[in-house]
């Protein structure tokens, strides 16, 4: 998923992600640099809030209710099939 970075810098966190992440106005973050990418961590709470995303973490962030695939079983197409077949039920 992609936003845009307003004139003033500024981008908004899609709702998904925040809630997965549990943020809220006010919630503190900070920014670690990785050669051309950045990663978002939460400042201070729960521990496992602020920890780097985990595949596991995959379908909580997506809203997924579907029963759960081994991803052993799934390729990379299969998996966007699978999930396409899904949210068109």
């Amino acid at each position: 998923m992609s936003v845009s970075v307003t004139i003033k810098g500024q981008i908004t966190i899609p709702k998904r992600v925040r809630q997965a992440l549990g943020l809220k106005p006010g919630t503190q973050v900070e920014f670690d640099l990785e050669g051309r990418s950045a990663r978002l961590k939460v400042v201070g709470g729960d521990s496992r809030k602020g920890a780097p995303s985990r595949i596991e973490d995959g379908p909580g962030i997506l809203n997924y209710k579907g029963p759960r695939i081994p991803l052993r079983q799934l390729d990379g197409a299969a998996a966007v099939r699978k999930a396409v077949e899904r949210a068109s039920r």
